[in-house]
């Protein structure tokens, strides 16, 4: 619930969209406080990361558990890959987290 105006020292609580995650480390909160008619605070969300099949065919991997979908893993969060039958891992690390949209696919080959 939003008002016209608020009086210095009300906060307003934020929350991000579908497949975001709101950052809480410091220096960022999930809330921005009115100060004297200013607002201060600091909010940022951090995107999921989008893997498609089609990728991981490509770097011949799979996921290790569950069926060989699309995913949607959000920030921070860690997804285990296997690789193809007949394939070996190529210096990466099976086991990859999400870090702001960004996720460094491991290699089999």
């Amino acid at each position: 619930m939003t008002k016209k105006e608020y009086n210095s020292g009300e906060k307003v609580e934020y929350s991000c969209f579908n497949k975001y995650t709101l950052d809480q480390h410091d220096p960022y909160s999930k809330y921005m406080t009115c100060e004297q008619g200013q607002w201060r605070g600091y909010i940022k969300c951090l995107r999921s990361c989008f893997v498609t099949v089609e990728e991981m065919d490509k770097r011949g991997i799979q996921l290790k558990w569950g069926e060989q979908e699309n995913i949607f893993p959000p920030h921070e969060g860690k997804i285990s890959f296997e690789c193809q039958k007949g394939k070996h891992v190529n210096g990466n690390d099976l086991r990859q987290t999400c870090n702001d949209g960004v996720m460094n696919l491991p290699q089999c080959v």
